[in-house]
């Protein structure tokens, strides 16, 4: 297994890997959806024979199974894989999720390349080593941490995204510039300012853009790899975010928007954080077209803000120990703590703002 010192990030097209990938030991693991723009962006640069073979997994959440996990294994199985197989993940978080753990328990480890299709997943959810598959309503229940040798930016694959898939990716964004600094944000107030859409963004706005948000995260990570003190931070919003997700069925950047600005109205509450900076952050959510609420996620759906089942997920967290909640709570832009809240106070508090 790699550590995080060893992950190469390239930023590059598609078809690099076949300097990264060696011939006929190498397995894909792609959305099914995104199996013939994978071929297309490969183009001539390889010839079939190239990859040992591809396996089609389910879009989304639908793949971080146990079922799906026994599935790829059987396919790797068949295909006569061994220690020398390589797996390449292509697709977004989701798909990353399943083919690390895969690669991390496959012939007790694989090599593993990560090919993000998505900005949530070239922000997030690719970078870190963290993979995990859900069990039944426990999310990310199952999991371990296996670093990839080399992530494979190419953001031609963004060009093809839905404005909504956009806007999930940048509330992972908007996340790494909050608990960054205040000229971070300032660079996403001028960016929503600007009156550009998403999708019509350059590739090099674009490229600096996730360049700087993928540094905070791997500052964070650097200085805590496996996640038993500051890379804490990084889960800012996902507490209720993760729980509002698995509720509603909303998009994750979705849900962590909504996860931000709900642990915000917490810290306000409690004075942690002052109203001004309350406001500004659920504007810039607002703007790039992110609920700042849970009761502006659930308008999304449109359903009742289900207080009982947020408050029953909360007592499932991982994050709980002994009653208590581990929380990241902003003061200002830039500044925050990471402390531990009784359970029975956040659940009063989801009751009375649900």
């Amino acid at each position: 297994m790699e550590d995080i010192d060893h992950t190469e990030i390239l930023f590059a097209s598609f078809d690099t890997i076949a300097q990264l990938a060696p011939p006929g030991k190498t397995v894909i693991l792609v959305n099914t959806d995104l199996k013939q723009r994978a071929e297309t962006l490969l183009g001539s640069s390889l010839e079939a024979q190239t990859f040992l073979k591809w396996i089609e997994v389910p879009e989304g959440e639908a793949c971080k199974t146990l079922t799906a996990y026994r599935d790829v294994c059987t396919a790797l199985l068949d295909c006569s894989a061994d220690r020398d197989t390589v797996i390449a993940a292509v697709g977004g978080g989701s798909t990353s999720d399943l083919a690390g753990f895969v690669a991390h328990t496959f012939m007790r480890g694989l090599r593993l390349i990560i090919v993000p299709t998505t900005l949530l997943a070239m922000v997030d959810a690719s970078i870190g080593g963290k993979n995990a598959i859900n069990l039944g309503n426990a999310k990310n229940a199952i999991g371990s941490f296996h670093f990839p040798s080399h992530m494979l930016c190419d953001v031609r694959w963004l060009q093809t995204l839905p404005s909504r898939d956009i806007s999930s990716g940048m509330a992972e964004v908007i996340k790494h510039a909050l608990i960054d600094s205040e000229s971070h944000v300032r660079m996403l107030e001028e960016l929503a300012g600007s009156g550009r859409p998403l999708t019509d963004l350059d590739e090099p706005t674009l490229t600096a853009m996730i360049r700087r948000s993928q540094e905070i995260k791997l500052r964070f990570i650097k200085s805590d790899p496996y996640d038993t003190g500051i890379r804490h931070a990084l889960n800012y919003g996902h507490t209720f975010g993760h729980a509002i997700e698995l509720v509603t069925g909303l998009p994750h950047g979705y849900a962590v928007a909504a996860g931000m600005g709900t642990i915000n109205r917490f810290a306000l509450e409690r004075g942690i954080m002052n109203r001004r900076t309350y406001e500004r952050v659920a504007d810039l959510l607002h703007r790039f077209g992110l609920p700042a609420s849970l009761e502006e996620a659930c308008a999304l759906v449109p359903m009742p803000a289900p207080t009982a089942e947020i408050v029953s997920l909360l007592a499932a967290d991982k994050k709980l120990h002994s009653g208590m909640i581990r929380l990241v709570l902003l003061h200002e832009i830039g500044t925050f703590s990471i402390e531990p809240v009784p359970l029975q106070e956040l659940a009063a508090f989801a009751g009375v703002h649900a």
